[in-house]
C-alpha cells in the first residue's frame, strides 16, 4: 500500500458519511479514526481490499472521541494485540472509562445506540499514548501534531 488510503463506512448503508483513513508507517498500518463499532466490518473489509486486515494495525490515530471518530477504538484494540491509540489528553480518560460518554449519548439516541454505534469499549490505559496539546508525533515520514480545537 502507498500513501494515504480512504476506506468509506457506509455508516447505515450510506456511503459518504463516515470514512477512515489509513497508510503504512513503516513500523505497520495506522488508522486515522475507526468510526463507530456498528462499522468495523466495513473498516475490516476496507483493510482486506488493501491486502491486510486488523492484525497489519498498529497506531490508531484519532482526532476525537465521538463515536462516529473513534467509538470502535477499544473493540479494535481487543481484536488485536498490538496496536496503540494515540489521543489529546482532552479525550484519554473518556476512551479509557467510556460509560458516562455512552450514559449520555443513550438519552440522546435512547433505543437506537446500538443500531447507531455498536459497542463502545474501553481502551485499556496501557494502550493509551496521551498526547499534550502541541506534541508531536512521527509516523510515515510525516509529522502528526496533536491539538485541542474544541468546536
Amino acid at each position: 500500500m502507498s500513501g494515504v488510503q480512504l476506506l468509506d463506512l457506509n455508516f447505515q448503508d450510506t456511503p459518504g458519511v463516515i470514512a477512515s483513513y489509513v497508510f503504512d508507517t513503516g513500523d505497520g498500518l495506522a488508522v486515522v479514526d475507526t468510526g463507530p463499532t456498528s462499522t468495523l466490518p466495513a473498516l475490516e473489509q476496507g483493510l482486506r481490499n488493501l491486502g491486510a486486515g486488523l492484525s497489519d494495525v498498529r497506531h490508531v490515530l484519532l482526532s476525537h472521541i465521538h463515536f462516529d471518530h473513534a467509538g470502535a477504538a477499544g473493540t479494535l484494540l481487543e481484536r488485536t494485540a498490538r496496536a496503540r491509540v494515540y489521543v489529546h489528553e482532552r479525550g484519554a480518560a473518556h476512551l479509557a472509562r467510556p460509560e458516562r460518554l455512552v450514559a449520555s449519548a443513550a438519552q440522546i439516541y435512547g433505543d437506537q445506540m446500538e443500531t447507531l454505534w455498536g459497542e463502545v469499549l474501553p481502551v485499556p490505559e496501557d494502550r493509551l499514548k496521551v498526547l499534550g496539546d502541541g506534541e508531536e508525533v512521527e509516523a510515515a515520514g510525516t509529522t502528526l501534531t496533536a491539538y485541542d480545537t474544541p468546536g
